[in-house]
């Protein structure tokens, strides 16, 4: 038996719409056909503990964070500005012929003032700046609808589709897909077109990531109800995830000193395979890519980009280095001291780095199948950093929250970096380990130049073999 739906808006003085009509039937089973295409990879999201074998999650440390909620993935994004993004470690194969491949996710970033991006990239980037790199194409959702945007060198097609903008409620999943054929690239949402694009990769492989982003300036959370693309199946590898702070996230030049903060070795020990992954961000235009390096302790290592070309002052990159498997002996040192990275060319700040660890089984270190689940999203309470400016004095109200961690450790105390210098440190253990809280730290009058710094709070666990968590926050002093 077919429905009559009828549907108005309301606005704020309580006046209603005239009514938009249609006739529906209900029915006890979802339609679920478009997960069919999704051969090659899809994540319900059902089980988050194993997220990083399938994806790794980017974002700002304390900024974003990730958890189970309503079925789904549930991201917060605390900072109001950050994007998270999430990048398939699988590739997409393109088909030969017809539909030559399909990507699907279900999701409410893009309600009101919110931003869904869908990248295809031709090497694993973590995230994309405001520069594409050579070779990949963007997806962006918003408001005005859909737009395909692609690098210089993607090749064009004649032919494009205006953008349509739908309207969307605020937490209201909907469908999104990307068809990718010969002559373009379509962008549907719950099975209607929105946007086209005459792009044409000239790759058949590549990765993809999809970003989310809440409406500027404000605390909120994305649901993720599923993804997925097309293409053969590929298996998912047993990865672990740890996340690095950097000594300073400034990169240093070859001859500078370095703070002497390291990391631990203790979760290398045993990895049948290691690869420090970072993103980098230009901080001037003479940058040069091929003069980046790791110093892990007393060793420097060559990074590589994912994507190899220029990166203009205010974009990002994706470097890594495969790791030497001296490193993941029982016998060595306990810490790799400093962590630093190091240019021979121009500016660039660590965003976010890691160590992506394989292993064909469970080696020393780890409890249980730690590699075949991900670690909690965060055994340190996370740091949040909100600033103000009093009478001429630069507040920092630093909170130490454990809320979104299944598994809180103790805090030994934190400390606030500023421009790469220490400028105040507070222990919090001294009547037994601290599990978060609420300080302030302040800045008289007149201490700060005018103009833009950099405060970088860290975090440290009483545990040692954990790292610490860091949060950065650009402020300006008038």
């Amino acid at each position: 038996m077919s429905y009559s739906i009828e549907v108005r808006a309301v606005d704020a003085y309580g006046k209603r719409s005239n009514p938009a009509e249609t006739t529906g039937m209900p029915s006890a089973t979802p339609d679920n056909s478009w997960k069919k295409p999704l051969t090659g990879l899809f994540d319900d999201f059902s089980d988050v503990a194993t997220l990083t074998r399938r994806w790794h999650l980017a974002g700002y440390q304390g900024c974003v964070d990730a958890g189970s909620g309503g079925g789904g993935l549930l991201i917060g994004l605390e900072c109001g500005a950050d994007q998270a993004v999430l990048r398939a470690r699988s590739r997409i194969e393109l088909a030969s012929n017809g539909e030559l491949g399909r990507i699907a996710v279900v999701t409410d970033a893009a309600g009101p003032g919110g931003q869904l991006t869908v990248d295809l990239s031709p090497g694993p980037v973590d995230r994309v700046g405001p520069t594409l790199p050579s070779g990949s194409v963007q997806i962006v959702v918003d408001d005005q609808g859909a737009r395909v945007l692609a690098a210089d060198d993607v090749p064009r097609v004649p032919g494009t589709h205006p953008a349509v903008a739908v309207p969307r409620g605020v937490g209201v999943p909907h469908l999104f897909e990307v068809v990718l054929r010969a002559d373009g690239i379509t962008v549907l949402e719950d099975g209607q077109e929105i946007g086209f694009g005459g792009v044409v990769p000239s790759w058949t492989s590549a990765y993809v990531l999809y970003g989310f982003q809440g409406p500027a300036g404000l605390k909120s959370r994305v649901f993720v109800d599923a993804a997925g693309f097309s293409g053969p199946p590929s298996p998912a590898s047993p990865v672990s995830e740890v996340s690095l702070v950097p000594a300073t996230v400034r990169a240093l030049g070859p001859a500078d000193l370095a703070p002497g903060i390291g990391i631990s070795r203790k979760p290398l020990i045993g990895a049948a395979s290691a690869r420090y992954v970072a993103t980098v961000r230009a901080d001037s235009a003479d940058l040069d890519p091929a003069g980046l390096s790791v110093q892990l302790g007393a060793s420097r290592y060559p990074v590589v980009q994912a994507v190899p070309g220029p990166v203009p002052a205010g974009s990002v990159t994706t470097v890594y280095a495969d790791l030497p498997v001296s490193l993941f002996g029982a016998d060595g040192p306990d810490q790799l001291s400093p962590y630093v990275l190091r240019s021979d060319r121009g500016q660039a700040t660590i965003l976010e780095s890691y160590l992506e660890i394989h292993s064909t089984g469970t080696p020393p270190g780890f409890a249980g199948a730690a590699l075949q689940a991900a670690p909690p999203v965060s055994q340190v309470p996370l740091v949040k950093v909100d600033s103000s400016q009093d009478g001429g004095r630069l507040v920092l109200d630093v909170t130490l929250d454990g809320r979104y961690s299944r598994e809180v450790t103790g805090v030994a105390g934190f400390e606030v970096w500023l421009d790469g210098q220490l400028a105040a440190g507070q222990p919090t253990d001294t009547n037994g380990p601290g599990l978060g809280g609420r300080y302030t730290v302040v800045f008289s009058a007149g201490s700060l130049s005018p103009g833009k710094h950099t405060v970088d709070v860290r975090e440290y666990p009483v545990d040692g073999s954990l790292a610490p968590v860091s949060t950065l926050k650009d402020v300006t002093v008038t």
